[in-house]
């Protein structure tokens, strides 16, 4: 199991890269509406902070990093540092 913290520039570009992945799909109002969880992952839309918007992801079964998805992830649990806690970041953790 990893954790990610993922940063996108905007919303659009979080619900671009989500429909392009599999992470989430167009409902019929336009709307865009996030797959929060199957057997496979676990999501949680954090919504904007600091000019941004930033998604937690919980990979359970090392579902390969989609391309281009490297520039989005702020921290992994992979990465062996300990998960930041500054300002920067959303104060949003899994329970």
């Amino acid at each position: 199991m990893t954790d990610y913290i993922l940063n996108f520039p905007s919303k659009a570009v979080a619900e671009q890269f989500g429909i392009a992945n599999g992470f989430s799909s167009p409902d019929e109002n336009g709307g865009v509406q996030s797959n929060l969880a199957s057997h496979e992952h676990a999501l949680c839309v954090v919504g904007e902070y600091a000019g941004t918007w930033w998604v937690l992801f919980r990979d359970l079964v090392g579902i390969p990093i989609p391309e281009g998805g490297d520039q989005f992830i702020h921290w992994s649990s992979a990465s062996g540092d300990p998960r930041p806690v500054d300002e920067s970041v959303p104060a949003i953790w899994w329970a």
